[in-house]
C-alpha cells in the first residue's frame, strides 16, 4: 500500500471517530491520527550486531459535551463506534 493509499486510510479513520462521537451525543469532536516508522542499528566493534523496525498508527479522539471534555487514544485498528462510547 502506498503512503498516500495509508494516508487516506487515516484520514476516513479520522472522520468516522468525529461521527461516531456525534451520533453518540457529543456537542463537538475533534481527532488526530498519527503513523509512525523507525528504524535501529546496533553496532558494536565496527559491526552491525543487529536491526530493528516499527510502525505504529494511533489515533486521539477529543468529545465535548456541554462543559465537559474527554480524551482517549487508541491504536488506528480500535474499534470508531466504541472510542466514541
Amino acid at each position: 500500500m502506498t503512503d498516500k493509499l495509508d494516508a487516506a486510510k487515516l484520514t476516513d479513520r479520522v472522520a468516522a471517530l468525529v461521527e461516531a462521537a456525534r451520533r453518540a451525543g457529543a456537542d463537538a469532536a475533534d481527532a488526530v491520527a498519527v503513523r509512525g516508522r523507525s528504524a535501529g542499528v546496533s553496532v558494536r566493534l565496527s559491526k552491525v550486531e543487529g536491526t530493528e523496525s516499527s510502525e505504529s498508527e494511533d489515533v486521539s479522539l477529543r468529545v465535548f459535551v456541554g462543559q465537559r471534555v474527554a480524551s482517549v487514544s487508541a491504536t488506528s485498528a480500535s474499534d470508531p463506534r466504541a472510542l466514541a462510547e
